[in-house]
């Protein structure tokens, strides 16, 4: 007699998951809190992806299909979000809106993370806006329709070339554009080949429905990047021109106005790539995102975690009494009381003094251990010391290659004034 196996109880599976990733997020967040260097370097990666399951699973509750059921589909999606961003990427080359720092100082670990960082992007944008639709959000909003004569998608299309060649040939005054310049030149191509995804029949047919969930999945998921990237160490930083000095996390408060039209890039881009896939395009895609992330490298990364090893300023004999009394981490150092250093390393208390001052240097605002050095080397060994100085001369001290850029360096003038109260009219011009 056959025995039969019961199967699982599918509701019992999405509560399992469920209770996995909220357990994943706590356990994030406590090792946040006490400062494990992974942790807090690839903390965006790992709050996002449990986030992305609990998104996945209530949609599965509200009768939807999980994306963990199609496994070639998700990982589809994966691939083709780095790909998108990594567009972003390449444009930002030119905008020079964002900057990295504190990433990984190996390669392999830092372009793998910021791959799967960047593989997120789309289902946190998709997957928001696909549990409104199953909560009934929207469903019936409806417009007048806008009539769409036959050439007007080809003039949408060419007007999104113009727009951005105008935020890549004036990117201080016309960056903004970026948000929606891609849409213009993707959606067209959508509205003629997948005319189902398509949001300009939605609009020609007055339907605005996914537009307005879009628009809220991209404020939400917004909102989410950026507080995910304020807590974690490697992280991104702003430096929008106009917009240095007030922020909201790390965005100016009226960048998060972009979110919402990036989202219609993200699903326009994403539903014109997904059918696309085969063996020519992942190649040539694969291509071009290691040819950005050289890029990155070289424009947009601006400091690796420091080490210890890399401290400029001390002697080589302080670094070992250092590591040897188990201060290896260089965001402890720069936390550590003077005499405790002193006194448990074995160093004098004016060699406790430096390796701190250095630390802190190294450790503000992304600055790292090679521009710490160059400060050094240009008469500013402390926080103290780059509070008071103007940003051109340090700039001109700085600047070893694509960055610093001035702008990055106005963020740590800023910084230092904020740590030590000083002021210096010249950090914001």
């Amino acid at each position: 007699m056959a025995v039969r196996i019961p199967a699982a109880d599918p509701a019992a599976l999405v509560r399992i998951r469920l209770l996995a990733a909220a357990a994943v997020l706590v356990a994030v967040a406590a090792l946040r809190f006490y400062e494990s260097p992974a942790v807090a370097t690839w903390l965006y990666v790992l709050a996002w992806y449990p986030t992305l399951l609990i998104l996945d699973q209530v949609v599965v509750l509200r009768g939807g299909e999980s994306l963990l059921a199609q496994p070639r589909a998700l990982v589809t999606m994966l691939w083709w979000s780095a790909v998108i961003w990594f567009l972003f990427e390449a444009i930002n080359f030119r905008l020079q809106d964002w900057y990295y720092v504190f990433l990984p100082a190996s390669l392999p670990e830092r372009w793998i993370g910021i791959t799967l960082s960047l593989a997120t992007v789309v289902p946190a944008v998709l997957l928001p806006e696909r549990l409104l639709d199953r909560l009934g959000v929207w469903q019936q909003l409806r417009a007048r329709p806008i009539p769409l004569r036959a050439q007007d998608p080809r003039v949408v299309f060419w007007v999104g070339w113009g727009t951005l060649a105008a935020a890549l040939a004036l990117p201080r005054y016309f960056h903004p554009l970026t948000w929606v310049a891609v849409w213009l030149v993707a959606e067209p191509v959508l509205y003629r080949t997948d005319p189902a995804h398509s949001l300009l029949v939605d609009l020609a047919a007055g339907r605005w429905g996914r537009i307005a969930r879009l628009m809220a999945a991209g404020l939400f998921a917004g909102a989410l990047w950026e507080a995910f990237n304020f807590v974690a160490r490697g992280q991104w930083i702003y430096t929008v021109p106009f917009l240095e000095h007030i922020k909201l996390f790390e965005m100016p408060p009226i960048g998060f106005l972009g979110f919402p039209f990036f989202a219609l890039e993200v699903w326009s881009v994403y539903h014109l790539l997904a059918p696309r896939t085969s063996n020519r395009t992942v190649l040539a895609s694969a291509a071009f995102a290691i040819l950005v992330l050289v890029g990155m490298d070289h424009w947009t990364v601006s400091s690796v975690t420091p080490r210890l090893a890399d401290l400029p300023g001390i002697s080589q004999e302080v670094r070992d009494r250092l590591a040897q009394a188990g201060w290896t981490d260089i965001f402890r150092l720069a936390r550590a009381p003077t005499a405790e250093l002193a006194y448990r390393a074995r160093i004098t208390p004016a060699e406790a003094q430096a390796a701190r001052d250095v630390a802190r240097l190294s450790t503000l605002r992304g600055i790292g251990t090679i521009h710490a050095a160059a400060l050094i080397a240009g008469g500013i060994p402390s926080v103290a010391a780059l509070g008071q100085a103007d940003a051109d001369s340090v700039w001109r001290i700085a600047h070893r290659g694509p960055r610093p850029t001035p702008a990055e360096v106005r963020v740590w003038i800023r910084a230092a004034q904020r740590e030590t109260g000083g002021v210096s009219g010249d950090a914001g011009r």
